[in-house]
């Protein structure tokens, strides 16, 4: 399983504190070796999920070859909708 970082992805990881940016690549060292992550399938959405890592959230989606790492945030800014 290939984990890839979008580009959108990676400058939001860069923007966060040290601690928070290795707190997350354990989180998704985790999910390649297949253990436990807290994770689940986004609603209304195909082939995109959601890893929680503390008080920030991991949104991911399926392709061919593993996974594509769309969006990095805070749990408050994660979860807008928009009109």
């Amino acid at each position: 399983m290939e984990i890839i970082f979008s580009n959108n992805s990676k400058k939001q990881i860069k923007k966060l504190n040290i601690r928070i940016q290795n707190k997350i690549i354990n989180t998704l060292d985790k999910f390649k070796n297949n253990q436990h992550v807290d994770i689940i399938k986004m609603k209304n959405k195909d082939n995109e999920f959601r890893i929680r890592t503390g008080n920030y959230r991991i949104q991911i989606q399926k392709i061919n070859e593993g996974f594509l790492i769309t969006k990095i945030g805070k749990r408050e800014n994660f979860y807008q909708i928009f009109f």
